[in-house]
């Protein structure tokens, strides 16, 4: 990946420092608008795709399937009914071990 800075034009006396311009966001426009808007009056954009929504949406799914697991483990203790099979979770420490740690994707 190439990056070029092009420091002529830029007006003040350190051509890396570039002023902010803030706007807030009009009530009531789409993102879509706002973008259009920016793009018109030379103000810098970003658009998140519908990717990034998607990955957000399943991490979300993830951490309260995470959460409801650990509520049910903690009400099993709570109860004295939480029993574990040691033979099960010695062969996971070792397995988890040898992995580097990682297994399934998660550290």
């Amino acid at each position: 990946m190439d990056i070029r800075i092009q420091s002529e034009g830029l007006e003040g006396a350190n051509s890396l420092q570039t002023s902010r311009t803030q706007e807030t966001p009009l009530a009531g426009q789409s993102e879509r608008q706002r973008g259009l808007k920016a793009l018109e009056g030379g103000q810098d954009s970003v658009q998140i795709s519908s990717l990034s929504a998607q990955i957000s949406a399943i991490n979300q799914q993830q951490d309260v399937q995470a959460s409801n697991r650990v509520a049910v483990l903690a009400a099993l203790y709570a109860h004295g009914n939480y029993q574990v099979d040691a033979r099960n979770l010695s062969r996971a420490l070792v397995s988890h071990a040898l992995s580097g740690g990682v297994e399934g994707g998660q550290a």
